[in-house]
């Protein structure tokens, strides 16, 4: 039986300073991530960041936590149901999906164990990251063939890279911002990226290329013109020097240029989560409309076009990779 982990970054397991800090710890630990060396980081992170970080973004996931839970969390497992029923279809035969996180709980190794429980004999790991960089499809796979080696040896497995180039992937993201925003003339759609430091490209990484090539598809699936789609990054974490231009710099710039009807997707993320909910639909939007009104604009309309989640075109694109990787 074919068994998919579905795997993305992940979240505390609450809303509080007690879980956000071991989360964070394991997070901001991670090599693919932060790549200091441990002689400098550690104290950093042991004496500096876990102690205070927690405390000052603790509101804001009680703001993004609902009764039921993490959203996060709460979409991951829909995204799991659905890609299962649609790909048991597929397959003519049962088909099981589990989430694996790469931080926190479900964890990855939870979630290989929980498929062999099941009966997988055969398991793909499927990042939700559209383009590959080692903070995010790179870090998920060390850790998928180490636990892969670790708790279930000797299960056959494949590993899904990337799917930007998907057509079918463009074609989804383009129909859920005409869902949600219509561009009219002077309006722009900024298609901002989570940020990486400049130097990775330098080793190899790929990221950037890949971001800004899926900007272009996508605006060409729009059909728009060139100067109404810019790419954009967001969430630059520490002094190094980071891809850019950054997002809220460039919402503040639009708006002292004049223009009053702007929209933000962002495609790395197939889940909404602190970053695309508050960091962009509330920050960003806020840093926007500020500008605007500096600049004598009081009818400024910022729209943050919300993740795929379990987006029927989207699970139907996932399924047939799923079915391409195990060909």
């Amino acid at each position: 039986m074919l068994g998919i982990l579905l795997m993305n970054t992940g979240t505390p397991d609450a809303p509080t300073v007690e879980a956000i800090r071991p989360y964070l710890k394991e997070f901001l630990s991670d090599r693919n991530v932060v790549d200091a060396p441990g002689w400098l980081w550690k104290p950093v992170l042991n004496m500096f960041i876990l102690p205070n970080r927690p405390k000052r973004t603790v509101s804001r996931y009680r703001e993004f936590w609902t009764a039921e839970g993490s959203p996060f969390i709460l979409d991951s497992r829909k995204q799991c149901s659905v890609l299962e029923e649609r790909l048991s279809v597929l397959a003519g035969e049962r088909v099981v999906v589990r989430p694996g996180m790469r931080y926190g709980n479900p964890s990855i190794g939870a979630g290989l164990r929980e498929l062999v429980a099941e009966g997988a004999d055969s398991i793909v790991g499927l990042p939700l990251y559209p383009q590959n960089t080692r903070a995010c499809t790179g870090t998920c796979r060390e850790e998928f063939e180490r636990c892969m080696a670790r708790v279930v040896p000797g299960v056959r497995s494949a590993f899904v890279e990337e799917y930007w180039r998907e057509p079918d992937y463009i074609k989804a993201l383009a129909a859920s911002i005409r869902r949600s925003w219509v561009h009219a003339e002077g309006s722009k759609l900024l298609v901002s990226f989570h940020s990486v430091p400049v130097s990775w490209a330098k080793r190899g990484d790929t990221y950037v290329e890949a971001t800004r090539e899926t900007a272009r598809l996508l605006r060409e699936e729009l059909g728009l013109r060139s100067d109404d789609v810019l790419t954009t990054y967001q969430s630059r974490f520490d002094n190094r020097k980071w891809q850019g231009p950054l997002l809220v710099p460039e919402l503040e710039r639009l708006a002292a240029a004049g223009v009053r009807d702007v929209a933000v997707v962002c495609p790395v993320f197939a889940t909404d989560c602190i970053e695309t909910s508050i960091e962009v639909g509330v920050d960003a939007a806020e840093a926007y409309r500020a500008a605007a009104h500096a600049a004598g604009i009081d009818d400024a309309r910022f729209t943050y076009i919300p993740a795929l989640g379990a987006d029927p075109a989207y699970m139907d694109m996932l399924a047939d990779v799923v079915m391409n990787a195990t060909a």
